[in-house]
Formats: C-alpha cells, sequence, structure tokens
C-alpha cells in the first residue's frame, strides 16, 4: 500500500507543473487523494464524515499548492518550500479537527516513520 502511494504522489508531483494552467485538479490528483483517503481509512478507520472531510482537506491543499505553482512571477524554491510547508501545517491542523485524538496521534506516528532518513538539520527545518 506504501508503495502504490508513493508511486501516486510521484506521479502528483511530476504532473503539477504540467497541469500548472489548470484550475482544477488532475486525473493524478483525484487518484492521489482517494489513495491517500482509502490509506487513512485502513488504518485509522475513519468514518463516513471523517473520510469525505479528509478528502475535502486533500483536495483543498491540491488545489492552493497549484495556485502556488502558477504564482508570477515564479517564487524561489526557498519561498515556494516556506509557503507549501505553511500549507502542510495547515492541512494537518484541519486533519487534527476531523480525526479523534488516539487517530491523530497514530497518523502523526505513520508521517513521522517517513522522515527516519532525513538528517536533524532537515527535520529542523520541516518544523
Amino acid at each position: 500500500m506504501r508503495t502504490i502511494i508513493a508511486i501516486g504522489a510521484i506521479a502528483l508531483i511530476g504532473t503539477m507543473n504540467v497541469h500548472a494552467q489548470e484550475t482544477t485538479p488532475s486525473m493524478v490528483d483525484n487518484v492521489w487523494v482517494n489513495l491517500n483517503t482509502a490509506q487513512l481509512n485502513l488504518q485509522l478507520d475513519l468514518s463516513d464524515d471523517q473520510e469525505m472531510k479528509v478528502k475535502e482537506i486533500d483536495m483543498r491543499y491540491i488545489k492552493r499548492h497549484q495556485t502556488l505553482e502558477q504564482t508570477t512571477p515564479k517564487l524561489s524554491e526557498k519561498a515556494m518550500s516556506d509557503k507549501t510547508a505553511a500549507l502542510m501545517t495547515e492541512r494537518d491542523r484541519d486533519l487534527r479537527a476531523v480525526l479523534n485524538p488516539e487517530q491523530y496521534a497514530k497518523w502523526d506516528a505513520m508521517r513521522q516513520k517517513g522522515t527516519t532518513d532525513l538528517t536533524p538539520e532537515k527535520k529542523e527545518k520541516m518544523k
């Protein structure tokens, strides 16, 4: 399942530049949202209401990230990184409001597993 999600995420990132002129999420974006929600549903046992809200949060994040990609003039790498981090922080806050404390703790632990190979400096920059 992680492999599928990783492939979806890579495809999403790769196609963001191709679809930068679009204002609606691409098919790849929709697939990523559905895969991400399905994974969270399996691992966190989401209710129907939570599942719907997680999809909405992810779609909102994708749309806002696409807007950043379309900014003219183009943002510097640092500015884009900072703005993306701010979006992720907002997404995390929104997810915390949807998930119960036990689900959020489990989700946060799953998310942290992906950062185990990062250097301490990179981990600090992500905070």
